[in-house]
């Protein structure tokens, strides 16, 4: 055996059992119904999954509130970090690396201490309560759906998703920026183009790489998103925040003994998966679009 194929193989080993095994599994356990509190072991039921469903209205709407959060965040998080990005890779900013060692707050506080203190704030006799009535706005049921507006606790989870992750693209982002050679930047100085020009024309198309990984991992992030909701809401209030992975752990978890079923559970994170992979090759085909176009 060579050296090199002896230096691969426990990472290969590592792939197969943390990866490629429960990948396969979960693709044979959703054949299969499975209720851990009342059976020994998993019995094979052909396509009955598929059909409940086909007609599972809540599976439907975890799946549309799923890409609505998607929808909201990725957007915003990915404009507001490349505005911060540019800022903190500016020459003309002073103190720009304890800006940076704030903005890594955010990503390294514990999920339970994040939703424990965002629930705090949007609490009805919370801090942004008080605030709007100091303002002479009324106070809002942030996280009392049922007595207001329903959407007022999903506008809640975008926001606190925006607060937390936009710091990581800002730093990707900036990172680029300054890993562009400042020749470059001088070559296009003494052809006359401005800063804004040398940004636009030169620096951001050289980080495009940098701006499509920080993306990919911020849709396929938010399409998982569990623990902030975990958190914060547990789905509520009664179904206005589970989202699918949330769905999943209530379908193979905590629904009654009656009713838990991990067959059903692992189909639907198999669609979790799926939706996941048709997003990732959306977004390569359309930056791949793009730079054709760019190129030609």
């Amino acid at each position: 055996m060579k050296p090199s194929t002896a230096l691969i193989l426990p990472t290969l080993a590592f792939l197969l059992i943390l990866v490629v095994y429960p990948t396969v599994y979960l693709f044979y356990m959703m054949f299969q119904s499975f209720n851990p509190l009342l059976e020994m072991a998993p019995h094979f039921v052909g396509i009955r999954n598929f059909i409940t469903f086909v007609n599972d209205p809540e599976a439907a709407y975890a799946i549309a509130i799923m890409l609505l959060l998607t929808a909201i965040t990725v957007p915003a998080e990915l404009g507001l970090g490349m505005l911060l990005g540019i800022l903190l890779s500016s020459r003309h900013l002073h103190g720009r690396s304890i800006l940076a060692s704030f903005l890594l707050i955010p990503m390294s506080i514990p999920a339970v201490i994040i939703g424990l203190n965002w629930k705090m704030i949007f609490f009805t006799e919370g801090p942004l309560n008080a605030f709007l009535k100091s303002v002479g706005i009324p106070p809002q049921p942030w996280l009392s759906a049922p007595f207001g507006n329903p959407f007022n606790t999903i506008f809640c989870l975008a926001v606190l998703d925006v607060w937390q992750w936009t710091p990581f693209i800002a730093l990707a982002v900036s990172s680029g920026i300054e890993s562009v050679p400042a020749e470059v930047r001088e070559a296009a100085s003494l052809d006359g183009a401005s800063e804004a020009q040398i940004l636009r024309h030169v620096v951001l198309p050289m980080i495009k790489g940098v701006i499509l990984i920080v993306l990919l991992l911020r849709v396929i992030d938010s399409l998982k998103i569990f623990d902030i909701i975990y958190m914060l809401t547990y789905g509520g209030p009664g179904s206005v925040t589970t989202t699918l992975p949330f769905y999943i752990y209530k379908v193979g978890f905590t629904l009654t003994a009656a009713h838990a079923d991990l067959g059903y559970a692992s189909l639907l994170a198999v669609v979790l998966l799926l939706i996941a992979s048709i997003l990732v090759v959306m977004v390569l085909m359309r930056v791949f679009k793009i730079e054709r176009v760019i190129w030609e």
